[in-house]
């Protein structure tokens, strides 16, 4: 248990860690070097410690499953960061997720959803919905940029990339399985970060080119430089490798993935108290309540849905 609960932490942390980053660098710019630094730091160790985890065939379904993933979902997770800020965004995004997991599971690969499924995904959803209404007597801060509806968009994009790239990681894993190869997590991460790095790369390019513009103020000195790559560090250390790593230690050590991903889902709820430390968002005690329903109906899912 104590390796899912560091999971929690570490995925906390590493939200906040990219919001800071995605206010700091931009969202795409931010996202593109935080998944160069992790490519970097997985493809060392799986080139090193594990090259005999490459092959062909599961490479591929892991590229895949990288671009929706770590492509689509990250960018979708760090253009929400810079609009609604880390709190709604992880909501969105970790709630969503099995929401959108289950449903591809059903058109793709059929497995159906079950009525108790349904009735919790509708739970999730109207937690969802309690977090997301509006204080009007608060403004908003200063430093998150772009429209609010943007950025609750941009977080069901993330949702829907990671729930998906989740499904198309298990076709990966029955692949694994038929040819004989064994993968572990650390290898699993490294190939799909490659293919969100790429993705991510060209789309920032693309976005500079059609409207080219300056890093921020607030960074151009070079102390506020090293603060922009401290949190940058963080943003990928806590998260795709770190993270990752504990994550793929509490599913060794607990056995029971549905546990762990039960556990795991209380990020939104731990990551609260970060978020109104570091960005100064001070949830509303409705938002509270929407975010422990939908987290709880995350939690019951997982569990659920475990074999």
């Amino acid at each position: 248990m104590s390796w899912a609960l560091l999971t929690t932490f570490l995925f906390a942390l590493s939200a906040v860690s990219g919001q800071r980053t995605a206010i700091r660098l931009g969202g795409l710019t931010g996202n593109f070097w935080r998944l160069l630094l992790s490519t970097v730091v997985l493809g060392t160790i799986v080139l090193v410690a594990y090259p005999e985890s490459l092959a062909g065939p599961t490479f591929a379904w892991y590229f895949v499953s990288g671009l929706v993933g770590f492509g689509v979902g990250d960018i979708g997770l760090f253009l929400a960061y810079e609009r609604i800020g880390s709190r709604l965004a992880v909501l969105l995004n970790l709630c969503l997720a099995p929401v959108f997991a289950a449903t591809v599971e059903w058109l793709w690969l059929g497995n159906e959803l079950s009525p108790r499924e349904i009735g919790i995904a509708a739970l999730i959803l109207a937690g969802v919905a309690m977090a997301l209404r509006p204080d009007r007597t608060r403004k908003r801060s200063a430093e998150l940029q772009g429209r609010f509806s943007t950025g609750v968009v941009a977080a069901i994009v993330a949702g829907f990339g990671q729930g998906t790239g989740a499904v198309i990681s298990r076709k990966a894993n029955e692949v694994e399985r038929a040819i004989g190869v064994e993968i572990n997590g650390l290898s699993e991460a490294g190939q799909r970060v490659v293919a969100g790095m790429l993705m991510t790369g060209i789309v920032a390019w693309a976005w500079r080119r059609w409207r080219p513009g300056r890093l921020p103020a607030e960074i151009t000195g070079a102390n506020q430089r090293w603060v922009t790559f401290g949190w940058l560090a963080a943003a990928a250390l806590t998260g795709p490798v770190i993270g990752v790593s504990c994550f793929q230690q509490a599913l060794a050590v607990m056995g029971s993935g549905g546990l762990v991903l039960a556990v795991v889902a209380i990020t939104p709820i731990v990551l609260m108290p970060m978020a109104w430390w570091v960005e100064k968002d001070r949830p509303t005690r409705l938002s509270i309540a929407g975010a422990v329903v939908a987290v709880t109906g995350v939690v019951l899912l997982n569990l659920l849905r475990q074999p």
